[in-house]
């Protein structure tokens, strides 16, 4: 089977599952699976299901992940009695939030669920136009990372396209992983970055949109920045040099969740 015929069935149980479930609209259907009502028109608009569809099925409607992503087993995992009797309500978050606030849920004991946007390989088009619109960034799908405190900053969450921060070590950043970034301030940026701390970057480019790079180095006195990837295939992913004047921002990655 070919990576198309793949994509064409997954969307297919999709759509069995929407059937199944009897979703009056993509409102409802986006409500119980805890996406945005526009990120869920936009799957059914492109009949390509996104690499979280899977785990948002199985958290929010029991639907087998395994089933979803391969068609193997049943549709419906078997409920666990011990799991609902143990869980326990944790807090929720009520929208809008105050512009440039980051939210958090306090699980005690010192440990906090902060909520980032996730800006994923759908929002990637429409990210350099929407992201200072406070309302397009609360319609992005959100992504949870366990803190020990209340963190200031803007963070946004990336979802990885492609492989070049893939050298298949144990500092890649492989295609589909979610990386969490907290911004650097534009009046940062004459200063060095922090590469010694921090040594993988996002990078919201004028042109050429959202990159993923490790910075080598940064020239204060010229603005210009030297991007690497860790991919050794350097006829693909040379090394390349970028103006800060044509940036429009710059997070330092600070969380990553690989894809397995």
């Amino acid at each position: 089977m070919n990576q198309e015929e793949k994509i064409s069935n997954k969307f297919q149980r999709l759509r069995e599952v929407i059937s199944f479930f009897k979703f009056k609209n993509d409102s409802e259907f986006a409500k119980a699976i805890k996406m945005s009502k526009s990120y869920v028109s936009e799957i059914l608009k492109s009949e390509k299901a996104p690499k979280t569809m899977g785990q948002k099925l199985e958290d929010n409607l029991g639907v087998s992940r395994k089933w979803f992503e391969e068609g193997d087993g049943e549709m419906l995992l078997e409920p666990s009695v011990s799991q609902k009797e143990n869980s326990t309500f944790i807090g929720e978050i009520h929208y809008p939030l105050e512009v440039g606030e980051t939210p958090f849920i306090d699980l005690g004991e010192g440990k906090y669920i902060m909520v980032v946007p996730l800006v994923n390989e759908y929002a990637y088009a429409g990210y350099l136009p929407g992201y200072k619109d406070p309302e397009y960034l609360e319609e992005l799908p959100k992504h949870t990372i366990i803190v020990d405190k209340h963190h200031r900053g803007q963070y946004r969450a990336f979802e990885i396209v492609g492989d070049s921060m893939d050298d298949n070590t144990k500092e890649s950043i492989s295609d589909g992983s979610i990386v969490t970034g907290r911004e650097i301030q534009q009046h940062l940026w004459t200063s060095k970055f922090h590469t010694h701390r921090f040594k993988d970057y996002i990078i919201v480019h004028k042109k050429y949109g959202i990159m993923t790079k490790r910075i080598t180095h940064h020239d204060t006195d010229t603005g210009i920045i030297t991007c690497h990837s860790l991919n050794p295939d350097k006829k693909r992913y040379p090394d390349f040099d970028v103006q800060l004047d044509d940036v429009k921002q710059m997070f330092n990655i600070v969380n990553v969740l690989q894809k397995r």
